[in-house]
C-alpha cells in the first residue's frame, strides 16, 4: 500500500488525499449519526406506537364500559322490567301494545342517550326471538358472537365481531346481560357499539403503512386479527415481560388491560425502517457531492502548483549537478520564489546541521538510557508533566493544580520521607492520588468498595504496596471507557484488598510473566515499580502471612488479590 502511494504522482495524491480527508469525516458523521438518529427515531415511533396503542385500549375500554353501564340501567329498571312482564304475560289487545311502547320508549331514551351504542334489542333466548330492535337485524341473528372478551356473571362482552346489524359489515364490540323478567332467565338486552373498530379505531391509530392490529385473549391466543398470517384462534408467542419485539418479519408492540386482555400491533420490518434508510440515503447524496467537490479543489489546487513546482524542481536538478551560479526562476507565487533565492544556502548548511542533530539526538537517547536505569521511571514524570503543560495551556489551571498536588503527594509518599511503614488509611488515599492523576490522562471510571471498620484503617502495612497492583490493572488490563474496581472487606484476622478490571485480561503466561522476579519485564509506562516490589516487601514484612494472587479470564478482566494480616495496635516487628 504504501509502495502503490510512492508510486503515485503529485497531482494524484492531491486528488487521493482530497477525496479521503472529505470521505473519512463524512463516513465517520454518517455512521455516528446513523446511530444517533436511530436511537432517536425509534425511541420517538416507539413513544408515537406505544401512545396510540394505549388511546386504542383507552377507547375499546370505555366503550365497553358505555355498553356495560347502558346494560347495567336497562337491567335495573324496575320500570322496564314490570312493562317487559307484563306484556309478555298479555294476550294480544290495546293494554299490551301500550306497555309495548312504553318499554320501547324507555329503551330509546336511555340507548339513544349514549352516543357509543348501536344495535339495541331484547332477546328471548328460549323462543328464539328478538323484540324491541333500535336497526335492522341481519337473519341468523346470534346472541353469543365469538370471541368472548370478557366472561361475568350476567353479563358478557364480546368482539371485536361482524355486527349483527343489517346492512352492517364492519366488527363491533357487544355486551349481553340478563333481565331480571320473573320466571324467566332467558331474555337478555344485547347492545353493539356503534363505530367499526376495524375502520374507525384501528385504521386512526395506524402510525405507518402495514400496520395490522391483534387482540389477544389472557392466553396469547389470537381472538381478532386483521392480518392473515396471524389467523383467529392461532397463538401469539410473546413475551409477557416486555412490551415489543421482533417476530415473523415484524416488529410487534403489546398493550395490556387490567382484565387480561391485551392489543397487538404489527409493523413490517421493511416499513419501519424506512425513515432510517431514507434518512442514510440523504447522507450518502452528500458524501458523493462533497466527494466531487473535493476532487474539484484537488484539481485547481493541481493547476495552481504544477507550473512553480516544474520551475523549482529545475534550481533543484541544477544544484545537484553544483551548479550554484544559476539564476533564480521567476514565478508567480512569491512563496516559490523565496523558497527558491533559500535553497542556496541552505544545502551548504543541511549536512552540518544532520551531522550536528545527530549526535546531540544520540547523547540526549543516552542520558536517556542512563535516568531510566537510575531513576523512577521517567516516562511517568515526563508524561504527567506534559499533561500538566498542555492543561495550563487550555486554560484548565485548577486541573492542572490538581494533578500537581496529586503527583507531589504520591512523589512524596513514593519517597520513603514519613518512614518505612504507613497505615493501611495512608496507602489508600496515596492509591487514590494515583488514581486520580491517571483518570485526568486515561478514559476509566474508578469505584471502592470500603467494608472495613475505622480502626481497620490504622492498621499499619508496608508503603506503596497499593500502586503497583493499580499501575499493573492500568497498564495491563484496561481497555478505553474500562472501570476500575477496589474492593476492601476483613475477616476479623486478614485484610483483604481486591483490584478487579473489566479489560481485556491475560493469559496464565503473562500472567506469570507479571508476578516474576525479573523486574524488567513489568510496564515502563507507570512508575517503574512492578508487582516484583510488592512481593518482596510483603515477604519481609509478613514472612508468609501475606500473599499476592491473580485471577485473570481472557476478554473479561483480570483481579489482583492482596492479604495481608490485621495487626491491632499498629505495631509490627520489622
Amino acid at each position: 500500500m504504501l509502495d502503490f502511494f510512492h508510486s503515485l504522482s503529485l497531482k494524484s495524491r492531491i486528488a487521493l488525499i482530497f477525496a479521503i480527508s472529505t470521505l473519512i469525516p463524512v463516513i465517520f458523521t454518517v455512521i455516528f449519526s446513523y446511530f444517533s438518529m436511530s436511537d432517536i427515531l425509534t425511541r420517538k415511533l416507539h413513544e408515537s406506537i406505544q401512545s396510540n396503542l394505549q388511546q386504542v385500549r383507552l377507547s375499546m375500554e370505555n366503550t365497553i364500559e358505555d355498553l356495560n353501564y347502558v346494560s347495567q340501567q336497562i337491567a335495573y329498571s324496575e320500570n322496564i322490567s314490570f312493562k317487559l312482564n307484563a306484556y309478555l304475560m298479555m294476550e294480544q289487545g290495546y293494554q299490551r301494545a301500550k306497555y309495548y311502547d312504553d318499554v320501547k320508549k324507555e329503551l330509546n331514551l336511555i340507548t339513544f342517550s349514549n352516543p357509543n351504542i348501536g344495535l339495541s334489542l331484547i332477546y328471548m333466548e328460549r323462543d328464539s326471538h328478538y323484540l324491541f330492535n333500535s336497526h335492522g337485524v341481519k337473519e341468523g341473528f346470534r346472541l353469543r358472537n365469538d370471541p368472548l372478551l370478557i366472561e361475568g356473571f350476567e353479563m358478557h362482552n364480546f368482539g371485536p365481531h361482524l355486527s349483527m346489524e343489517r346492512y352492517n359489515t364492519g366488527y363491533v364490540l357487544s355486551t349481553i346481560r340478563q333481565l331480571r323478567i320473573p320466571n324467566r332467565k332467558d331474555i337478555f338486552i344485547y347492545l353493539e357499539s356503534n363505530f367499526d373498530l376495524s375502520k374507525s379505531l384501528f385504521k386512526e391509530a395506524r402510525n405507518m403503512d402495514g400496520t395490522s392490529y391483534l387482540i389477544l385473549d389472557d392466553s396469547d391466543n389470537v381472538i381478532y386479527s386483521d392480518h392473515p398470517e396471524f389467523a383467529y384462534g392461532t397463538s401469539f408467542f410473546a413475551d409477557s415481560k416486555i412490551q415489543a419485539g421482533k417476530q415473523s418479519g415484524y416488529y410487534w408492540f403489546k398493550e395490556e388491560t387490567s382484565r387480561g386482555w391485551s392489543i397487538i400491533a404489527l409493523i413490517p420490518i421493511a416499513e419501519y425502517q424506512r425513515e432510517v434508510n431514507h434518512w442514510v440515503t440523504q447522507m450518502i447524496y452528500f458524501g458523493i457531492l462533497f466527494l466531487v467537490l473535493s476532487l474539484i479543489i484537488a484539481l485547481l489546487l493541481w493547476k495552481t502548483l504544477y507550473k512553480p513546482l516544474n520551475e523549482f524542481n529545475y534550481e533543484i536538478n541544477l544544484m545537484k549537478n553544483n551548479n550554484f551560479t544559476s539564476e533564480v526562476i521567476q514565478t508567480n507565487i512569491p512563496e516559490f520564489r523565496e523558497l527558491t533565492i533559500q535553497f542556496r544556502h541552505m544545502k551548504k548548511q543541511i549536512a552540518s546541521l544532520i551531522n550536528e542533530i545527530e549526535q546531540k539526538e544520540r547523547k540526549r537517547a543516552d542520558l536517556e538510557v542512563e535516568k531510566l536505569v537510575h531513576q523512577i521511571n521517567p516516562h511517568f514524570l515526563m508524561n504527567t508533566l506534559d499533561t500538566a503543560r498542555w492543561l495550563v495551556v487550555a486554560g484548565d489551571r485548577k486541573e492542572a493544580t490538581n494533578l500537581l498536588t496529586s503527583l507531589n503527594k504520591i512523589l512524596y509518599y513514593n519517597m520513603g520521607k514519613l518512614g518505612f511503614l504507613s497505615t493501611l488509611g495512608e496507602e489508600l488515599e496515596s492509591m487514590e492520588q494515583y488514581i486520580q492523576l491517571q483518570q485526568i490522562r486515561y478514559d476509566f471510571d474508578y469505584c471502592l468498595y470500603n467494608n472495613i471498620p475505622e480502626e481497620v484503617l490504622l492498621s499499619p502495612v508496608p508503603r506503596f504496596i497499593l500502586q503497583p497492583i493499580v499501575e499493573n490493572a492500568i497498564y495491563h488490563g484496561l481497555v478505553d471507557d474500562g472501570t476500575l474496581e477496589i474492593h476492601i472487606q476483613t475477616n476479623g484476622e486478614m485484610v483483604i484488598i481486591k483490584v478487579k478490571d473489566d479489560g481485556r485480561g491475560m493469559t496464565e503466561e503473562k500472567i506469570q510473566s507479571v508476578l516474576a522476579d525479573n523486574t524488567y519485564r513489568q510496564s515502563r509506562s507507570g512508575m517503574g515499580i512492578g508487582l516484583n516490589y510488592v512481593k518482596r516487601i510483603l515477604e519481609r514484612t509478613y514472612a508468609d502471612k501475606a500473599k499476592v494472587a491473580m485471577e485473570s479470564v481472557l476478554g473479561e478482566g483480570t483481579t489482583v488479590i492482596l492479604i495481608i494480616p490485621y495487626i491491632k495496635g499498629g505495631i509490627i516487628n520489622d
